[in-house]
């Protein structure tokens, strides 16, 4: 098919289905497809978000638990030795002091004892510490058992606890153990392996909103002292009232209090606990979203890879299957559509795409063409120099009227074609060329005689709108014309406004 059959074809299929939707449908589903990935990526964050809120609570909540626990623990643990000395009746404080001092199974940094006049039996250091952090004040407080405020020690050169517990000895007399630990055994016991370093955890004070670092990323900053109310300067705006809440809930001695505000980019989740053997200290944890959300962001991370090769899957599936429906198609319509034996448009479909060029409302008109004594051709010389009679018409008439027109065989030796109607002449013209196009017709393969004999038509025309304006009745007045030329012996032409009888 040359590059101008190959034009007609596609415009006369575009007439007879008014276009094609292809483009316009992979479009539709292009967008439904990228707006379902946008619903999902935007769902997926926000479970990611909820996730890692509610995970990240509860992780703080264990953490401040586990911290609480081990404060806990350290108490009730100097407790127990404080009543096993006492119950050993021991005659004097240093006799009680060798044997805290040389304990070779402590995890504590020192220990040591005061006794009720307030002598203090330990390194020179270490009392020296007392008064600059009002250490004795503290020990009066145990009853059983009293612990420090976390303090730098410029002894072990680290953040520190001091708990005391009360003692009895010498029958009568009275006095404080105190034992010290670090708080970087605190950040041992609370941390789990899994976040590591993400994790911060604080002591805060309640009245004053101090706080201590216990752990976190930066061990540079361990040990250091901040204020919570300085603090909330860093926060995102729009979360200030939620942290300022917070503070105020705490100074009111509130318990468990979780919440959740980001600092910039990063979100947080945080909790606290009330440390029931320091009153009014709290152990704060504080963990980032991504600590928790980073396997959740590769995971979806994944899913998107997938749907990203998936689309293209689907695209290269889609173009293939247009390709080969196109094939099939084009195969289909050109034999639904064409007559096969002459490449013009078949009757059905003549039908219908001239409907559609009426419908314009341009003048035109309708040629009805008849093979003269084509039956004869047939039974003398066999169907195949009658398909050679049948294709050289249809290819002087799209040689003719192609270019402004469409055609089509209507059945048997008949045509029909419908053009532009600029003149009657002007389409007279044509009618008479095509005539004059069939004279060079030689019969193949027969002998000198009959390879002269030539074809001839008979055809009938009718004008649109003047002889008829619709389609069914512009058929009927072309085909009137036809049969009028036949009664006059053929090889001719009318139309339709110049029969006799219409003019009668």
């Amino acid at each position: 098919m040359d590059n101008s059959k190959g034009k007609r074809f596609k415009d006369d299929i575009n007439l007879l289905k008014g276009g094609r939707f292809f483009y316009l449908t992979l479009i539709i589903c292009l967008v439904v497809f990228f707006g379902a990935i946008g619903i999902l990526i935007t769902a997926f964050n926000r479970l990611i978000s909820r996730h890692d809120q509610q995970l990240s609570a509860e992780i703080s909540t264990i953490m401040a638990e586990k911290m609480n626990s081990s404060i806990e623990f350290m108490t009730e643990s100097i407790n127990s030795t404080a009543i096993l000395l006492s119950s050993r009746n021991y005659d004097n404080p240093g006799q009680i002091y060798d044997i805290l001092k040389n304990n070779k199974n402590a995890d504590y940094l020192s220990a040591g004892f005061i006794d009720q006049s307030g002598e203090k039996f330990a390194s020179d250091e270490e009392a020296s510490e007392f008064a600059k952090w009002d250490l004795l004040q503290t020990a009066a407080l145990a009853n059983p058992v009293s612990i420090s405020a976390p303090y730098r020690s410029s002894v072990y050169g680290q953040p520190v606890i001091t708990l005391f517990a009360s003692l009895n000895y010498a029958d009568t007399r009275h006095g404080y153990m105190f034992i010290t630990y670090k708080l970087s055994e605190l950040q041992r016991i609370a941390v789990t392996r899994s976040l590591g370093n993400d994790v911060e955890i604080w002591l805060m004070n309640a009245e004053s909103a101090n706080i201590i670092q216990c752990a976190g990323s930066d061990e540079h900053s361990i040990g250091s002292w901040a204020n919570a109310y300085l603090s909330m300067q860093d926060i995102n705006k729009e979360d200030v009232p939620v942290y300022s809440d917070w503070l105020t809930r705490i100074r009111h001695l509130e318990d468990n209090i979780g919440i959740s505000y980001s600092v910039g980019d990063t979100f947080y989740s945080q909790h606290c606990s009330m440390i029931s053997s320091m009153p009014g200290w709290y152990v704060v944890v504080r963990i980032p979203g991504n600590a928790l959300s980073a396997t959740m962001h590769t995971f979806r991370n994944y899913v998107l890879y997938f749907l990203a090769v998936l689309l293209v899957v689907v695209i290269v599936l889609i173009a293939n299957m247009y390709r080969l429906a196109k094939r099939d198609n084009e195969i289909l319509e050109a034999l639904s559509t064409y007559d096969p034996l002459t490449q013009v448009l078949n009757r059905r479909a003549f039908d219908t795409a001239a409907a559609k060029w009426i419908a314009r409302g341009k003048d035109c008109a309708l040629i009805f063409f008849d093979l003269d004594y084509f039956k004869q051709v047939n039974d003398k010389y066999g169907h195949n120099i009658g398909d050679s009679f049948l294709t050289t018409f249809s290819d002087v008439l799209k040689k003719n009227f192609s270019e402004n027109g469409i055609i089509s065989r209507f059945g048997g030796d008949e045509f029909v074609v419908l053009t532009d109607l600029h003149s009657v002449e002007e389409v007279s013209a044509l009618i008479r060329k095509t005539n004059s196009d069939l004279s060079s017709f030689k019969l193949p393969g027969a002998d000198k005689k009959d390879r002269e004999f030539s074809i001839s038509f008979s055809s009938g025309a009718a004008r649109f709108p003047y002889d008829a304006d619709e389609l069914p009745l512009l058929k009927k007045r072309a085909d009137t014309a036809l049969y009028k030329v036949k009664e006059l012996g053929r090889n001719g032409y009318l139309w339709y406004m110049d029969l006799p009888e219409k003019n009668a």
